[in-house]
């Protein structure tokens, strides 16, 4: 899963100045997980958003927005809405962001589209409803084969390969004391 977290409000309202009708678009994946742009989130910024003065034209929240499959079927019925907006602002990972680009400029519009999370990387929970930890830097070259399913380049705060740190005491990281 994409892990994100909310960008402030002020980030958010400074991406959109300028543009007074937003569609906003949350993602039913990731996004709900992490509770930052599931449909309870996605309502919430829009009643901060009309607060702040902007005409909330719409609200979609695909299953997995950055999936085009699972994207394009949920927005593609509302073209009259994404017409009468003047900027969309997505509630996902950026791979989201950028598909619901795709998929607008292949209906024949070239909106802004707008992000309102950060990806902060490639995340799991172990138990449901808690903090999500990284897991996978997606760094491309994985060696968990050899490394019985633990990933030192997303483990260890200095990424080494190669065995234990210079900086280790006792036994325990220099960055992280609580990890051995």
């Amino acid at each position: 899963m994409i892990g994100t977290t909310k960008k402030p409000l002020e980030e958010v309202l400074a991406a959109l100045e300028g543009y007074h009708r937003i569609f906003l678009v949350g993602c039913d994946g990731c996004a709900k997980i992490c509770m930052t742009g599931g449909v309870d989130e996605v309502a919430a910024l829009a009643q901060e958003l009309a607060r702040a003065g902007k005409d909330i034209i719409c609200e979609a929240t695909p299953e997995r927005t950055c999936n085009v499959a699972k994207s394009g079927p949920v927005l593609e019925p509302l073209q009259d809405k994404i017409a009468a907006a003047d900027a969309l602002l997505v509630l996902g990972c950026g791979g989201a962001v950028q598909i619901a680009r795709q998929v607008t400029e292949k209906m024949g519009f070239t909106k802004p589209v707008k992000v309102g999370l950060n990806s902060v990387g490639h995340m799991d929970t172990l138990v449901p409803g808690t903090m999500a930890m990284e897991e996978c830097s997606d760094c491309g070259e994985c060696i968990l084969n050899e490394t019985g399913g633990i990933c030192p380049v997303t483990r260890c705060a200095k990424s080494l390969l190669n065995g234990p740190c210079g900086g280790a005491e006792q036994g325990k990281c220099e960055v992280d004391p609580e990890r051995d």
